[in-house]
């Protein structure tokens, strides 16, 4: 297994790199752990010490994910102390840290003080909440508002773990302090799930990477107890589905789904090791172990293959949606909401251990390619701040989170990123050093008593790499290099070695053996532009040059203006009059080859790395690397159409009828995801699930269960109607519909779903049902509830809710 290299061995030396890790920095030091640690408080019986907390997903009133940051910050603080830094800027980290664990490991033993029989639980929330998601009956007056609460359990326990880990050189009694505090609350959750009689229900609501933490915890105490904890998290079913190829994708929340696949490599790489698999696993165990590799080797593959943009990222609206659907997904969709930039995040550390395992160099194009797109241009260089989602359709802008009040998922990752950017930059294995991220840096091989210094001038592709003694008057051993031969530059890669060339290239490596102090080694890496285009719409297209996925300018109109999404998200609004076509008066054809040979590039700009203008197109765009869009509105797909074509005047027609549709839409729910998506809409539910058939989320009442909801109606107008999405394989099932709160003037309506009776029934069996709504309902006030509930039986499956005007 390849060897990762200590982040404190590497020296970032790209100056926009640089300022990224510098920006998040200064970042992590604006924030007060105090402010985090007064829920931990509160629920410890101690009083807090900040004189308030944080809002935003940190909130204590309302729905939110607090402690989930934290965790995060924790975590982030922990690498920044590893990078090579300033020691005054060091130890003001460390301090922030130290009161972080500190404050945790006291309101840990306050509790168990407390609550002996929960000795171990640390939390900004009380255990009733585990108590809800597990399935037991919880009275509504005694209900927490955390949405999601092992999710947010799981980022404090991963950042315990990487605090400890991180500090092992730089400060040994804090590292332990982190890891007792991290056994503690391990010991507790196997306490707490090897009671349980069906871990199943607990397993439905999102509890991030338990797994992989639990793993990781028991690969450094050894305790067996953590080890059951961290397989009650395990899906195997999941694991089982992927490991046979089966894209069981569609539907499922993707920032759920790909750190379940963390903790199925993680337990490989463990019990890879014959002596841990003898000790700790039986027979069938260990006959099962090569399932995980390969459940998280088909899911890695199944992403990128038929789920992810051009920048590495995926998901549109948090959600995997049916395969080779980007174009639908991107622009009949909302287009504002594709990429979560928590699944790139996490999709990387997927990628890196896939690497780690099975030394096959595709997994290190795609961190690549993710890695230069989607994770450096995921920050406002100017402020720090980091994106929610990235919309890859013209017309949007980036949305970056405020400091202080919001704290969503994607700024907790992207602290963690930009705290360990030269985390991939190398690997090792035994005297052979893997040459994989093309920034410059620098690098300290202490063991070998060398220094490494990689220069990359990224405009043009140019690659030094030069060697010298770390520390004189020791010996040097010499090592092998192996340089990664990146999948876009197409030429072959020749290497200059102090004046002698050679090319000896393996598995898309080139490598030069023997290199010891005073090596000189050059090459050049080709850039080129390329094309890519969707499956579900081939002249939807993007751009490359080299590595950077290019985006075109557009405008800088209502660049303040976002709208909400989710819990307290903002995201983009859409430029309707921005340019989203790239209009040609030639065919397909001739055009690609006039592209390739007559394209304009500028490597003289001050602000862009390098402009491109291409060729041929009405048109005047003007593209340049999408991760140094932050102040404008881009495009990265564009729809590429011959002027006047009976093709083009088709798309043109399809997009008017979508977007008459869209103008009609008052408010909407079509993704029940037990999330983000439907506690916006003030979810109440009792014996109820959701669930994921022919391409969509539904939402369900058992036998005496029922759900609710709350509308916006700010935008409707009288002629308002209420539409429901069945479908065909429910016909016959009832369901009972409530409109409205107030009892002088709600509708009540029993509904039997009958497709016969609909207008039009899609190719998976769906179909709209629609009720006008009488004008009292609605006139006058800026919200509607709406409430379902089951007849005798389980009721009809909802997949969609919708309220429309007449125009």
């Amino acid at each position: 297994m390849k060897q990762t290299i200590p982040l404190e061995n590497v020296k970032v030396t790209d100056s926009e790199v640089l300022a990224a890790q510098t920006n998040t920095i200064h970042y992590l030091m604006q924030l007060d752990p105090k402010r985090f640690l007064y829920g931990f408080d509160q629920v410890a019986g101690l009083k807090p010490e900040a004189k308030a907390p944080y809002g935003g997903w940190e909130r204590l009133t309302g729905h939110n994910f607090r402690g989930h940051f934290f965790g995060h910050y924790l975590s982030a603080l922990s690498q920044a102390m590893t990078s090579e830094i300033e020691e005054e800027t060091r130890n003001q980290l460390r301090s922030k840290l130290a009161i972080g664990i500190q404050g945790l490991s006291e309101a840990q033993a306050a509790y168990a003080k407390n609550h002996p029989q929960s000795a171990g639980y640390v939390s900004a929330f009380r255990e009733v909440a585990l108590d809800e998601v597990e399935g037991k009956p919880v009275p509504e007056s005694q209900k927490e508002n955390v949405i999601v609460p092992w999710y947010d359990l799981h980022k404090i326990l991963a950042g315990l773990i990487e605090a400890s880990e991180d500090l092992k050189r730089i400060d040994p009694d804090l590292s332990r302090q982190a890891l007792q505090v991290a056994t503690n609350f391990g010991t507790y959750v196997y306490r707490r799930v090897s009671r349980l009689t069906d871990p199943k229900k607990m397993l439905a609501v999102e509890y991030g990477g338990m797994n992989d933490a639990l793993y990781h915890l028991f690969s450094i105490t050894q305790d067996e107890h953590h080890l059951v904890a961290a397989t009650y998290f395990d899906e195997v079913e999941l694991f089982q589905e992927l490991a046979n190829a089966n894209d069981v994708l569609p539907g499922k929340h993707a920032n759920t789904t790909i750190p379940k696949l963390l903790g199925a490599i993680r337990r490989y790489e463990i019990f890879s090791d014959p002596q841990m698999a003898n000790q700790y696993l039986n027979n069938e165990a260990q006959q099962r172990l090569p399932m995980y590799l390969m459940a998280a080797k088909n899911f890695w593959q199944i992403v990128i293959d038929h789920h992810s943009y051009v920048t590495g990222g995926n998901s549109q609206s948090e959600h995997f949606h049916d395969p080779d659907q980007l174009y639908h997904d991107a622009v009949i969709e909302d287009g504002a909401t594709t990429c979560e930039t928590c699944n790139t995040h996490n999709m990387l550390k997927l990628s890196r251990e896939l690497f780690r395992v099975t030394g096959d160099k595709k997994y290190l194009d795609y961190y690549d390619r993710t890695y230069t797109n989607a994770i450096l241009g995921s920050q406002n260089p100017q402020t720090g701040m980091m994106t929610y989602f990235q919309p890859m359709a013209a017309g949007y802008r980036k949305v970056f989170n405020r400091p202080f009040d919001e704290f969503w998922c994607c700024t907790g990752t992207g602290i963690e990123s930009f705290t360990k950017l030269g985390d991939s930059y190398y690997f090792k294995d035994g005297q052979t050093l893997y040459v994989t991220g093309y920034y410059s840096n620098q690098l300290r091989l202490p063991a070998e008593n060398l220094k490494v210094a990689l220069r990359v001038d990224r405009k043009t592709g140019k690659v030094q790499l030069s060697t010298s003694q770390l520390t004189s008057g020791r010996p040097s051993e010499p090592i092998t290099i192996k340089f990664r031969h990146p999948d876009w530059s197409h030429r072959r890669l020749i290497i200059d070695e102090n004046g002698q060339q050679s090319s000896s290239e393996s598995a898309g490596f080139v490598e030069v053996t023997r290199v010891v102090p005073g090596n000189s080694i050059q090459f050049q890496l080709s850039m080129t532009l390329d094309v890519s285009e969707t499956r579900d719409n081939p002249r939807f297209l993007s751009l490359k040059y080299g590595p950077y996925v290019l985006a075109g300018q557009l405008d800088h109109s209502d660049m303040r203006n976002d709208r909400p999404n989710g819990i307290l998200v903002r995201i983009s609004t859409l430029d309707q009059l921005a340019p989203t076509t790239l209009t040609a008066h030639m065919d397909w054809q001739s055009w690609l080859r006039q592209l390739s040979d007559r394209y304009q590039l500028v490597t003289d700009d001050d602000h862009y790395l390098f402009k491109i203008s291409l060729p041929g197109i009405d048109e005047k765009i003007q593209f340049v690397p999408y991760y140094q869009i932050y102040d404008c509105r881009y495009g990265i797909y564009f729809q590429w159409q011959q002027a006047g074509s009976l093709a083009a005047k088709q798309q043109q027609k399809k997009l008017a009828a979508v977007k008459a549709y869209q103008s009609r839409i008052v408010d909407q729910l079509t993704n029940f995801d037990q999330n983000n998506w439907e506690f916006n809409k003030h979810l109440k539910a009792e014996n109820s699930k959701i669930g994921y058939a022919s391409g969509r989320r539904f939402r369900q009442a058992d036998p005496a269960g029922h759900f609710y909801y709350v509308f916006d109606m700010e935008k409707a107008q009288p002629g308002m109607e209420l539409t429901l999405i069945f479908n065909q394989r429910d016909d016959g099932q009832l369901i009972n519909l409530q409109v409205g709160d107030d009892p002088h003037s709600l509708v009540k309506k029993q509904i039997t779903v009958a497709s016969a009776q609909a207008k039009s029934i899609d190719q998976n069996g769906f179909f709209e049902w629609h009720f006008k709504l009488p004008e009292q309902l609605y006139q006058g006030t800026t919200s509607l509830a709406v409430r379902f509930s089951s007849v005798h039986e389980e009721s009809a499956r909802v997949f969609g809710i919708l309220f429309l005007n007449e125009h």
